[in-house]
């Protein structure tokens, strides 16, 4: 059980540190922070999700469907609920409870997935990387984008036709970017029995095995850049995304009677620690732009401890 918290956690952990490190020499601030991700986001992350889903193979796919369905129940009808909470019972305004909704129900899977996720589920972790990213960029990124803009003007009858035609255009932009129409085209190769044999994957595992790595280093930076202020609401979003979230996931699937092996898989990667998307859009969007980057900085802290009591409890 240590060896295998240490193969998980420690290069996390490491390459954190490193990230931070730079950030406090100067050797690397914001903007680099910025072109990493775009790297990550459009090369990287998609060369691995393609290579990996390829090599996955038909079977496992179809194996790991209730996989799939419980990772979407759990960020999106996370964000649906935490969204109801913010908006209609502490009468937050839609851009924080959109952003709060975001935070505590997006976690990272694209930058901590592949080095967590790879230490303790290596079958299936470009699949589980594939099935998160996909819900986060294709229905609660372009959904807290369509909330965020229109929060600044009544919805009347124009502004409604608006606000439709705004959602078609960043669904359809959401599509475009190739970290997810990638595995989208792998995933259907696959199903049509097209895999890659170990001397092609090397074509995408060069640059993809470096996603998890650069990730993680680019966090490190922006969590030494944005200067923390640890509040309530910084500790109620911390605890709901790596403490809650992963807690009430698991107790439902644990009541229905879901298959261990699925149990497993979800909750640890419902555990993740949060996304840097929510920090991006605060920053964009000029709300709760502090609020965000010390919830950034205090997840990936709390979330180190968390995911370790995850993995001991689960037995992993």
């Amino acid at each position: 059980m240590i060896l295998v918290l240490i193969s998980a956690l420690l290069p996390i952990i490491v390459t954190l540190c490193l990230g931070y490190f730079s950030g406090a020499r100067k050797d690397f601030g914001e903007s680099h922070s910025k072109i990493l991700n775009k790297l990550i986001m459009s090369y990287s992350l998609p060369m691995s999700l393609f290579g990996g889903i390829l090599a996955t193979g038909r079977k496992v796919i179809f194996e790991n469907i209730p996989v799939a369905i419980w990772i979407f129940i759990g960020m999106v009808g996370g964000y649906l609920i935490v969204f109801s909470i913010c908006k209609f019972i502490l009468k937050n305004s839609t851009s924080l409870s959109a952003l709060r909704s975001l935070t505590i129900s997006g976690p990272a899977i694209p930058f901590v997935g592949p080095t967590l996720l790879g230490s303790l589920f290596p079958t299936e972790t470009s699949l589980i990387v594939a099935i998160g990213s996909l819900i986060m960029n294709v229905v609660q990124v372009p959904l807290t984008v369509i909330l965020l803009s229109t929060d600044s003007y009544e919805l009347s009858a124009n502004n409604k036709n608006r606000k439709i035609n705004n959602l078609g255009l960043d669904i359809i932009s959401a599509f475009k970017k190739p970290v997810v129409w990638a595995p989208i085209f792998a995933l259907i190769l696959s199903l049509f029995g097209i895999t890659l044999s170990p001397i092609w994957q090397k074509n995408f595992s060069v640059l993809g095995g470096a996603t998890g790595g650069m990730a993680l280093f680019s966090i490190g930076i922006i969590l030494y850049v944005k200067k923390p202020k640890l509040n309530l609401a910084v500790w109620m979003n911390t605890l709901s995304r790596t403490v809650f979230v992963p807690l009430v996931i698991f107790l439902v699937m644990m009541f229905f009677k879901v298959d261990r092996s699925v149990i497993n898989m979800t909750t640890m990667t419902m555990g993740i620690t949060v996304a840097a998307i929510s920090t991006i859009f605060a920053n964009q969007y000029k709300v709760a732009e502090q609020e965000m980057a010390s919830t950034l900085f205090l997840s990936n802290i709390i979330s180190i401890f968390s995911m370790g009591l995850i993995i001991v409890f689960l037995k992993i």
